[in-house]
């Protein structure tokens, strides 16, 4: 069995449909395969899967294992102290919010805390506060990445704007992605409903099952060209089995529709029956085979892309088209002739570029 394969196997355990034969690893797959725990996020799974007797390995993998993970996990535990401090900051300025993806996540849906990691703090709050927001993290020490593109930008285009404060990075999002998706949603639908996580003492905002979902499908199909594993196993989780879906079915199907994502799902759902070993409910692998517009299905080209000129550049002339007409000006502006320090050779020319 392939390196590949065996870390697809870890990330399934205890999915619906999922295999229950033990796993066996070589010895001699102990470097590779610990690369590859690490890079879909799924070290925890393996110790899970090991101290459960699912997983036959020898001594020295399972210590490579255990080290990394040990590793890792310290990583974790410093991300969830920031993100207990971003919440308590954002609350004490009166700013509403949302915890995203991971952080939430582990606590949430995983079966244990330690099985799911994650690198950074992900915080959904208003457009009309995000430049608030971003003030009040520098007020706490935390320094931005990347200057604005120009005034307004953040409130009215950007995906998210990222910060870093004790070398914890905090991405601030006012949508969930970026281009011709992020302009079709309507990130207020996730201030509707409200869950909370315990992070230590503190229970932090969080959306519900359902956008939680329907992030996660947009975050799989539209993150990266390879999704993580820990990832797609997150949808796995959230949706539930064929007798328990675990969401509301009737309210993800309007959200999808009205924010134009049918095409998104389907990749989506399409990876994590292409690399788990899973049995998700009808209600979401019905997407594979229903009818999709063909302008939502050519609008994810730009996501997939190899331009050598970065995602954003592959992504703003999509991004411009979908926008309403009276937004094309300011944002053809800020891409095209940015303020601040930004390299203004960086995406010249992009809002004459014709697909």
């Amino acid at each position: 069995m392939s390196t590949a394969r065996i870390v697809e196997r870890i990330a399934s355990l205890g999915l619906p449909g999922a295999s229950t034969e033990a796993i066996e690893i070589d010895q001699t797959e102990a470097d590779a395969l610990v690369a590859e725990l690490v890079k879909h996020r799924v070290l925890g799974l393996f110790v899970s899967g090991y101290e459960d007797g699912k997983i036959a390995a020898d001594d020295t993998t399972v210590d490579q294992v255990i080290a990394a993970h040990d590793e890792v996990m310290s990583q974790t535990m410093r991300i969830e102290i920031m993100a207990i401090r971003t919440s308590l900051a954002l609350a004490d300025a009166g700013i509403e919010h949302r915890l995203l993806k991971g952080a939430a996540l582990a606590h949430t849906i995983a079966t244990r805390p330690s099985e799911r990691s994650f690198r950074d703090v992900d915080v959904l709050v208003s457009g009309t506060d995000i430049s608030k927001a971003v003030q009040v993290l520098i007020g706490a020490g935390a320094t931005r990445l990347q200057p604005e593109l120009r005034l307004g930008y953040d409130q009215r285009f950007a995906k998210s704007v990222t910060m870093r404060l004790d070398d914890v990075e905090i991405d601030l999002h006012r949508t969930l992605c970026p281009g011709p998706f992020g302009v079709w949603m309507w990130p207020g639908d996730l201030f509707l409903l409200k869950q909370h996580v315990p992070l230590g003492d503190v229970q932090i905002p969080t959306l519900d099952r359902t956008d939680h979902l329907v992030h996660a499908c947009y975050h799989a199909a539209l993150g990266q060209v390879d999704p993580v594993l820990a990832n797609l196993r997150d949808i796995a989780l959230l949706a539930g089995d064929e007798a328990d879906a675990g969401y509301d079915v009737e309210r993800f199907d309007g959200t999808v529709s009205r924010w134009k994502g049918r095409a998104v799902v389907r990749r989506a759902v399409g990876s994590v029956n292409g690399r788990l070993d899973v049995d998700l409910p009808e209600s979401l692998g019905r997407y594979l085979h229903e009818p999709v517009d063909a302008g939502e299905l050519a609008a994810i080209d730009p996501y997939l892309t190899d331009d050598p000129r970065g995602r954003f550049a592959a992504l703003a002339p999509s991004t411009l088209r979908a926008l309403p007409m009276a937004d094309r000006a300011a944002y053809a502006m800020a891409v095209g002739l940015p303020d601040g320090t930004r390299p203004r050779d960086r995406v010249s020319s992009l809002i004459r570029r014709r697909h």
